[in-house]
């Protein structure tokens, strides 16, 4: 079969994120999002569809045109190639190389890589999934993760993607974990890196915050867009045990008084706050 390539490239990470998400639900095969670090700013993000199936190229641009609508500065012109699916499968994989986030190492399954004795291995193939390691959002999480003493605790990872921030708190000790995501193929995906990194079985389901398992968590994990954030918090404030803790990722810097009005308003109060760019991530308790 024979692919088209869509892109939108140069955006930042705002529109990344919701870019992707358009990319995930129509993309054959998900969304890839590229940034190369250590400057996260500007990231470029692709999929492609069957090159005949117009009715779905048809649907991307039109969801497309209407984010470009509503976000504050317009996006650029939606790129299209014709590759083919060979091309594709291979290409985007010399775009993603062995990354380090304190202790943890993010290495793509086709790569080489040595490791030191403490680090932390986190093998993944991103790129059918958010989460790569590669995002703010996601090495906000990673960083803060390995500064909580994790043996022993429970772990309920909110808006899983690729299953990178379950993989590594797992490595660091955490059992047991339940990791959801609305999006089945992040669900399925999720699941393909935890056999990849021997960290199976953590407990999967398609759904939200809302999802729970029927417990309470000592550590809730949601790296999720700040608005999405906002609306799940009734059900994410249900879910952290009393004494537990829970890390807030995905929020935009202009976004963080909503947040923390919304926290408010749940009875939450903030303990700790990173910062990488543009992105803010909350460590939040009752």
């Amino acid at each position: 079969m024979d692919f088209l390539k869509l892109s939108l490239e140069n955006i930042d990470g705002e529109a990344a994120e919701v870019v992707a998400d358009v990319f995930n639900r129509y993309g054959y095969g998900g969304a890839v999002m590229e940034s190369a670090p250590p400057d996260f700013e500007r990231v470029t993000v692709r999929t492609v569809i069957p090159a005949t199936d117009e009715d779905t190229r048809q649907k991307i641009e039109i969801a497309i045109a209407l984010i470009g609508q509503a976000l504050p500065q317009k996006l650029p012109e939606l790129q299209t190639e014709f590759v083919g699916e060979n091309d594709w499968a291979e290409s985007w994989k010399e775009n993603f190389h062995v990354v380090h986030i304190g202790r943890v190492v993010i290495q793509p399954s086709w790569r080489e890589y040595s490791s030191a004795p403490d680090e932390i291995v986190v093998h993944l193939d991103p790129g059918v999934a958010f989460g790569s390691g590669l995002h703010p959002t996601t090495s906000l999480c990673l960083k803060i993760l390995q500064e909580m003493p994790l043996a022993g605790v429970d772990m309920f990872d909110v808006g899983t993607g690729s299953g990178i921030l379950s993989v590594a708190a797992a490595k660091m000790g955490a059992s047991p974990i339940r990791a959801v995501d609305v999006d089945a193929v992040a669900v399925r995906v999720a699941e393909e890196n935890f056999a990849l990194n021997g960290v199976s079985p953590i407990e999967t389901a398609v759904g939200s915050a809302e999802n729970r398992g029927g417990r309470q968590w000592s550590l809730v994990v949601a790296n999720i867009l700040s608005n999405i954030l906002i609306d799940i918090m009734p059900d994410l404030r249900a879910a952290l045990a009393d004494d537990g803790q829970m890390i807030l990722s995905g929020i935009i810097n202009e976004q963080e008084k909503a947040m923390l009005d919304c926290l408010s308003e749940h009875r939450l109060k903030v303990v700790s706050r990173r910062v990488e760019g543009d992105w803010v991530a909350l460590v939040v308790q009752k």
